[in-house]
């Protein structure tokens, strides 16, 4: 088993994963390999199946481990083992469509204020102002900051892309004070031992602050992701700038918060819209 595992963590990397993937994907397979204890040439489509529904069954792991499993086992087959699979065999767990939480604009400055300390304020608050996901939040550099142009370069973003997306004035400002008290050197936001900030570290500075705002809504750090997308299309901002700003591939990903927000919205012919100018 261990060869074949070093097999497929030198397939993941030269595909170019991201290191989180790498280790996502490699731990499925070891779990998967492990439960049954067997050559896996012995293994059958039916067999795949059976360890796909324990996971739900059994362990009742959350619909994105599922896929997870899914796509890690999937590339095992057919990358390391240059087997055949049987799409319509095996199928692939639905994806969800479910709307995100969101806050209102009260909620996220209530929270943003609520930092325990001037290092999670301006982390937070760079977070919703660019519409960040955790993991390249705490990976920004400082070199990374582009004052002039307002601007937040995010290097090797999901997919390994680098991606531009917009800063604000106001944060600008959270920035300016949080460096003149920390004088960070490299990263932004540095953590241990000369690495960045970790992502469990983020996720408590968020929780603490959301208790301190006394805001009861679920979700973790990623719902001010989700409040800055819904919050720029309500204030005007278009959906393929937003589309950019997050660095979705698809369209149809970023199109979720234009039916968050259209409930907040009264639709008007533009008739009526430029004849009152």
């Amino acid at each position: 088993m261990e060869e074949l595992l070093t097999r497929y963590k030198r397939d993941l990397i030269l595909r170019g994963f991201s290191p989180r993937t790498c280790q996502h994907y490699f731990t499925n397979v070891r779990q998967f390999l492990s439960f049954y204890r067997q050559p896996i040439e012995q293994l059958s489509d039916e067999e795949i199946k059976d360890y796909l529904f324990y996971l739900i069954s059994d362990l009742k792991a959350s619909d994105s481990k599922i896929r997870q499993a899914h796509g890690a086992i999937k590339y095992l087959y057919t990358k390391t083992l240059s087997r055949p699979w049987d799409i319509a065999n095996i199928p692939q767990l639905k994806k969800k469509r479910k709307l995100p939480s969101v806050l209102t604009v009260e909620e996220v400055f209530s929270l943003l204020k609520s930092g325990t300390s001037l290092k999670h304020q301006a982390l937070l608050t760079l977070i919703y102002s660019s519409g960040l996901r955790v993991s390249e939040s705490v990976n920004i550099q400082l070199s990374d900051i582009k004052r002039d142009k307002k601007l937040l370069l995010i290097r090797q973003g999901k997919g390994a892309k680098d991606r531009y997306t917009i800063l604000s004035e106001l944060c600008l400002s959270v920035l300016d004070k949080y460096w003149r008290a920390y004088k960070p050197e490299k990263w932004l936001f540095p953590g241990r031992g000369g690495k960045s900030l970790s992502t469990r570290a983020c996720q408590h500075a968020f929780y603490r602050a959301k208790e301190n705002a006394g805001i009861k809504k679920d979700g973790g750090v990623h719902i001010l992701r989700h409040s800055f997308a819904t919050h720029f299309l309500e204030s005007g901002g278009g959906i393929f700038q937003l589309q950019q700003f997050l660095g979705h591939k698809q369209l149809k990903t970023t199109l979720v918060y234009a039916h968050v927000q259209q409930e907040n919205i009264t639709a008007q012919s533009p008739l009526d819209f430029y004849g009152q100018h």
